[in-house]
């Protein structure tokens, strides 16, 4: 496949503090009166729903000096599937790719070839455990879960609550000196979410036993059906190979039944990696 195409998947309203020192301490201590459990239902109290989702985008990869363009259209049906199709700034499809609880496929029509295969092809390549649910999450700004009975540290960093399965200090002391991090978790979630919105601004998803790290931020929150969603969305993916990927969604609709044809031509070449 083509390396510029090969990531295609893959995975915001900062308040404006008050002049008033009186007023800033006020609302930290207000922030800490909530209770990490409170904290995790507003979370789920305001999650983006849906049944079926259709994004439009934008998107920008960096990888290797590189700076390719390109747009894409999501199609989501949820907890199910994610297709999604891939076209230059200008042009017919290059490639599509279609994603289920336990598949990927990815069709090349440039090198007229395609792949089929398990999670392994995502993991292998970022080494990351990104299961559907996180990705599927990470595509719309909801929150990444954590692990059923995992201990959840809550704390407040500046004007946001900060969640997560390290606490605050020692993930910010991974991300500017992971040689110095205790190798004790393999998998940490991080979230920063704002303490009006419940709604997540960044977040972190890494393997410390690895140093690998996908980091994300959102921007710039529309109302779509009297919800909220973001519709700028940045990630940096720190690994062997790293690369940075903006995405701008330009139109959102959540009618449904959606189509998520992906017939492959006999005369398409099957690739393994």
């Amino acid at each position: 496949m083509n390396s510029r195409f090969k990531f295609i998947i893959p995975l915001l309203f900062l308040l404006v503090l008050s002049s008033c020192k009186l007023q800033q301490k006020a609302k930290r201590k207000d922030l800490k009166v909530n209770k990490t459990e409170y904290l995790l239902q507003q979370l789920d109290m305001n999650e983006f729903q849906f049944e079926h989702l259709s994004l439009k985008a934008g998107v920008q990869l960096y990888q290797e000096g590189k700076k390719t363009p390109f747009k894409a259209n999501i199609r989501i049906r949820k907890d199910s599937l994610i297709w999604v199709s891939i076209t230059p700034a200008l042009g017919i499809e290059i490639a599509r790719v279609m994603i289920t609880r336990d598949s990927i496929k990815v069709m090349n029509r440039i090198d007229r070839n395609y792949f089929i295969g398990d999670y392994d092809y995502i993991n292998n390549r970022f080494n990351l455990e990104l299961e559907f649910q996180t990705i599927q999450a990470i595509l719309i700004g909801n929150a990444i879960d954590f692990e059923h009975d995992e201990k959840v540290t809550l704390s407040i960093d500046k004007d946001r609550y900060y969640l997560g399965n390290l606490k605050k200090r020692k993930v910010k002391n991974a991300e500017q000196k992971p040689e110095r991090i205790e190798k004790q978790k393999e998998e940490v979630v991080s979230l920063w979410i704002d303490q009006s919105t419940f709604k997540v601004s960044n977040f972190i998803f890494s393997d410390l036993t690895a140093n690998r790290f996908l980091t994300g931020e959102y921007e710039k929150f529309i109302g779509v059906e009297n919800q909220s969603l973001p519709s700028i969305l940045n990630f940096d993916f720190q690994s062997e190979k790293p690369a940075t990927v903006n995405l701008q969604y330009s139109k959102v609709s959540l009618e449904g039944p959606l189509k998520f044809s992906f017939n492959i031509s006999s005369k398409y070449e099957q690739v393994f990696y």
